[in-house]
């Protein structure tokens, strides 16, 4: 990136020359740092509970099961795996919900439909707002 001085910085002022030289490299990072610190946020929003198993040259095991390579199939703990030539890959099918009211409230985890639904804890019929989750 080229500095620019302005007109009235002349070369015989080496300090407010060095000085706008570091106000404009301060800017740079904290744009950076912010660039950063929004990414990382925006990562943990949306990040999927996943793992990684080598597959064999025949396919991949899992749960005393071969599968080929290119299956899908859902596990019994609500994993949704793929099977590649390179390796199992894995990613939970569940939402976890993180922002709702913790104190009159709680999480019930559905096998079944692989999903966690928040309500009551004083009535499980009423369900409780839910402001975001992971998954």
């Amino acid at each position: 990136m080229e500095i620019k001085t302005p007109m009235y910085v002349s070369a015989q002022n080496k300090p407010l020359r060095d000085l706008l030289r570091c106000h404009i490299l301060i800017n740079d990072r904290n744009s950076l740092l912010f660039f950063c610190l929004i990414l990382l946020y925006s990562r943990t929003l949306c990040d999927a509970r996943c793992y990684f198993r080598p597959a064999s040259k025949y396919g991949c095991l899992s749960n005393r099961n071969l599968y080929v390579f290119g299956a899908v199939w859902k596990t019994e703990d609500c994993y949704q795996c793929r099977c590649k030539i390179t390796a199992m890959i894995c990613c939970s099918l569940v939402s976890i919900p993180k922002n709702y009211d913790r104190v009159n409230c709680v999480g019930l985890f559905h096998k079944k439909s692989c999903s966690i639904r928040v309500v009551k804890k004083t009535n499980p019929d009423i369900s409780c707002k839910v402001y975001n989750g992971v998954g």
